[in-house]
């Protein structure tokens, strides 16, 4: 009867070895795992990043993107010299003021758009050859004044 005791008891042992080893053995896998995908996190965000850029719908959306950005500042530029004419004939005018500032402001935005998206990894290389990489605050259709 003895035998057989320490025999059920040397059973059980093995059973809780075992059972600490496969616990041990999914706590070292799953660390591996993230260990792992933690180390290929950089090639494979690269990957992504140009699967990303070169996709249709990235280029198309950018071109669409700065043609719509350039004729948004030309717009602006144009406005302004509207409220500006409107201002210099009632100078006193609050309501003229707060246009030209507002419209000013709008035009000084959408060329820091502009100028950003010309930086923008997704978006610099899809940009139409007549517009310009950047938006010159100096020539007159695109200054903001």
């Amino acid at each position: 009867m003895s035998h057989y005791r320490e025999e059920k008891s040397w059973s059980t042992k093995k059973v809780i070895w075992t059972a600490i080893a496969a616990f041990l053995g999914l706590v070292l896998l799953s660390w591996g795992g993230y260990a792992l995908s933690v180390a290929l996190s950089g090639p494979k965000g690269v990957g992504d990043a140009i699967k990303t850029k070169n996709s249709a719908s990235n280029w198309t959306s950018a071109q669409k993107e700065f043609e719509k950005r350039y004729e948004e500042v030309k717009t602006l530029d144009r406005q302004i010299a509207v409220h500006a004419k409107a201002l210099e004939a009632d100078p006193q005018n609050p309501i003229l003021q707060t246009n030209v500032t507002g419209v000013t402001s709008g035009c000084m935005s959408a060329v820091a758009d502009y100028n950003a998206d010309s930086r923008s990894y997704l978006m610099e290389e899809f940009k139409s050859v007549d517009l310009p990489y950047q938006i010159d605050d100096s020539l007159p259709k695109t200054d903001c004044k």
